[in-house]
């Protein structure tokens, strides 16, 4: 009996790094991310070799639900250019694949960076803007930290812990003269996200990611806004009354619903989430 072949998933590889990055003295900052060519899922649990020109550095294997793997250990000991890549051999499923080939220049005047993002776990709702806060530093040759001196493009990471899929688009946004950034990234639904933050570097700083490479971790709650309920509320006097309101919680004001009249007397404070706007509902003939 002839055994049937099983056509192997092509598969693609990104590298993750600048361009002209590196130090003497430092390792550069270089990740990887393995993902199906098919539906752009990331793979887990892959074995990824990466190469200085030509010669195999380190190994690495991929995150169990984003594809990453990384940092690689990769640090040219001599000034000038280099050659590094990243590739996975393949196995009895996936196909083989490689990423391109990044040129990086080692330049002993470059500045290192660090940069801080909110560790989290950060609780947010569907809908609504997430805000991050981010800080961005220089570090010297003897390790002491500073602002940097002018504005750096950071760049926003999300990924779905549901679909393992990197989410579009990537948010950018600069530090402002204190090195300091606020990122706001807005969900359109439930579930659970990593995120985190790349700088990839210039002609003055090597690259970094947020936290050493650390993702945090957001759930966002609610299938989407505006969320409403109903409550009845005893106003006390002479005579009891009641009266049913209708609180929708939105950053703007909704149309009122049917039946209801506004009632800005009642309305709640929601902090970022906005108001509980208040409507009270129309006496029945």
């Amino acid at each position: 009996m002839k055994v049937k072949n099983l056509a192997k998933i092509p598969t693609e590889l990104y590298i993750c790094v600048p361009r002209r990055s590196g130090r003497g003295v430092f390792s550069t900052n270089i990740w990887a991310n393995l993902t199906r060519k098919d539906t752009g899922e990331g793979i887990g649990g892959k074995k990824l070799l990466s190469f200085l020109d030509g010669a195999k550095v380190s190994i690495q294997y991929t995150q169990a639900n984003t594809g990453y793997a990384g940092p690689f250990d990769i640090n040219p000991k001599t000034v000038g250019l280099h050659a590094t890549q990243v590739i996975f051999e393949g196995d009895t499923q996936f196909e083989p694949c490689k990423s391109e080939e990044i040129t990086l220049e080692v330049n002993p005047a470059l500045l290192g960076t660090e940069i801080i993002m909110e560790s989290g776990p950060i609780t947010g709702y569907a809908s609504l803007s997430i805000e991050v806060l981010i800080k961005a530093f220089e570090i010297a040759a003897d390790g002491s930290r500073k602002t940097p001196q002018y504005s750096l493009p950071l760049e926003l990471m999300v990924f779905d812990g549901t679909s393992i899929k990197r989410l579009q688009p990537v948010k950018g946004v600069m530090t402002d003269v204190h090195g300091t950034a606020i990122i706001n990234y807005t969900f359109t639904k439930a579930g659970t996200y990593a995120i985190f933050v790349n700088f990839f570097g210039d002609l003055k700083h090597i690259s970094a990611w947020s936290n050493n490479g650390r993702t945090t971790t957001i759930t966002v709650i609610g299938g989407g806004f505006p969320l409403s309920w109903e409550e009845t509320i005893v106003i006390e006097g002479t005579i009891k009354l009641s009266k049913v309101i209708k609180r929708i919680i939105s950053q703007t004001e909704p149309t009122a619903p049917d039946g209801y009249d506004r009632a800005p007397e009642y309305d709640l404070d929601w902090g970022v989430m906005g108001k509980a706007w208040a409507y009270v509902k129309k006496a029945t003939a």
